[in-house]
């Protein structure tokens, strides 16, 4: 698969409309997060795509060919879910034998999957005796066990300890880098950001915005903040600098001690630049501050 489009989706609940005319579109070696406040429609959609929810309204495409959401379609998506809820009885590798046989994976793809999540070492022992980060990794390895072309991960990073966390940034990159396809959801924005390629922002059921991380926030137009270090530079000196930027007027100029913060848009940073370049060897340095995805996240749906 190069590309699935979901387009015009639907659902409704009696009045209620948790997916409201949603479209989007993933593409080959892409990974998409849906982010969005407790009922925005980002696990209805993820239950659209897997068949346990049935659209009232709305397509979806497979490399411009639709497609129905059944059996067949099924056997392209892995998915961990949010709470993973395995029998306790059972042993982490004789779970995933389970569905080794319920899939038709061949069975080396067992210990080979153990040992991508970092499992092996505990394979045998019952699943009632592993931590929450375990459960979670046992759940990932059950999404991936039959190398899915669309993995599905709905908060993948509760419970994670940075052991965890390692092993799921890998699994990602791993189905990047092979051409598939990761959709996922978070409410860690900032844990989340430089580990997918496109955002998708919904709010009641319907898209607020959607693109990269800096494509949401050209959207948002929040001021960057620059941090110009004075040192030792005499305060009549800092005082002309600080004069100048507040007659050029594109942002807000304070003073810091020995720093000038100044919070203006993005497109006027060279201007900036520009100016403090007329106060030669006033400026010991600069650091460029951008606005955060959570920042961008609140004002986007602020605006919404």
């Amino acid at each position: 698969m190069r590309e699935i489009q979901a387009r015009g989706v639907e659902v409704r609940f009696g009045s209620l409309r948790p997916l409201d005319d949603v479209s989007i579109t993933l593409g080959a070696g892409r990974v998409m997060m849906l982010v969005g406040p407790n009922g925005a429609g980002k696990s209805t959609f993820m239950k659209v795509l897997l068949g346990l929810v049935r659209p009232d309204h709305g397509t979806f495409e497979v490399d411009g060919r639709r497609v129905r959401i059944d059996n067949a379609w099924k056997h392209h998506i892995g998915y961990l879910p949010e709470a993973v809820a395995f029998s306790e009885n059972l042993s982490g590798r004789q779970l995933l034998r389970f569905f080794a046989n319920a899939r038709g994976v061949m069975s080396r793809r067992v210990d080979e999957t153990l040992e991508r999540v970092g499992l092996a070492q505990v394979s045998r022992r019952k699943i009632r005796g592993y931590s929450r980060g375990m459960r979670q990794r046992l759940g990932l390895a059950v999404a991936i066990l039959s190398t899915p072309e669309l993995l599905i991960l709905d908060e993948p990073t509760v419970g994670l300890d940075q052991e965890g966390l390692a092993v799921l940034w890998s699994v990602i990159e791993e189905w990047r880098e092979a051409g598939r396809m990761v959709l996922t959801s978070s409410h860690d924005l900032a844990l989340m950001e430089r580990r997918v390629d496109e955002i998708c922002v919904l709010r009641a059921g319907r898209v607020v915005a959607q693109g990269t991380a800096e494509d949401l926030r050209r959207i948002a137009q929040l001021p960057h903040r620059i941090w110009l270090e004075t040192g030792d530079a005499s305060e009549a000196r800092v005082e002309l600098l600080c004069e100048a930027m507040r007659k050029w007027g594109k942002g807000n100029i304070e003073r810091r001690e020995d720093r000038i913060l100044c919070e203006l848009p993005q497109n006027a940073i060279l201007e900036l630049i520009e100016i403090q370049s007329g106060f030669p060897g006033l400026v010991a340095g600069i650091r460029v501050e951008e606005p955060t995805l959570d920042l961008v996240y609140d004002e986007l749906l602020g605006a919404a």
